[in-house]
């Protein structure tokens, strides 16, 4: 029999199917069940996440901002492995910069997040404010104002009508 036959014969006999079947179903039943024990007694240690995404049209002749940064609200322990609050990126359209972004946030009234932003490169930096009316909302139905300092060109605002804000996490 050509070694092709023989493997093909070894994987149309009925055992060679089943076996690894019960055995990856028993390895994912057994990763589930000693996973979830886990994540329930760590609930309590989250921290509190905050991102912002959206295009906030500008008030100058420089076009849109377009951003979208995570950030952890406070850390979820004194282990964080986090160096910075936020990460993420922020692009001016029509100046053709696009550049990764960290910085911080702070929460001056429930619900209302501020990040203060520095481009990797030293371009520029931005301060995002969502302005919950009254709340956040699901969906790209919130407000966010970006003002910015670019370099070479001043001050840059904006404002998005359409950010997706999403909080999640602790109170």
């Amino acid at each position: 029999m050509a070694l092709e036959d023989k493997c093909t014969a070894h994987l149309l006999h009925p055992t060679a199917r089943r076996r690894p079947a019960r055995g990856w179903l028993a390895a994912v039943s057994a990763g589930v069940l000693l996973t979830v024990p886990v994540s329930y007694s760590h609930a309590a240690q989250n921290a509190e996440q905050v991102v912002f995404s959206g295009i906030a049209d500008i008030d100058t002749n420089h076009g849109p901002i377009g951003f979208w940064v995570w950030c952890q609200v406070e850390p979820a322990s004194e282990n964080s492995h986090y160096e910075t609050d936020c990460a993420g990126a922020i692009r001016f359209y029509d100046l053709g910069i696009t550049e990764h972004v960290t910085g911080e946030v702070t929460e001056p009234l429930e619900g209302v997040y501020i990040m203060d932003l520095d481009s990797a490169k030293g371009t520029f930096f931005c301060e995002l404010e969502n302005v919950p009316d009254p709340d956040i909302v699901h969906g790209p139905r919130n407000k966010v104002v970006a003002t910015c300092s670019v370099q070479g060109v001043g001050e840059v605002t904006g404002r998005s009508e359409t950010a997706v804000v999403n909080a999640t996490g602790p109170d």
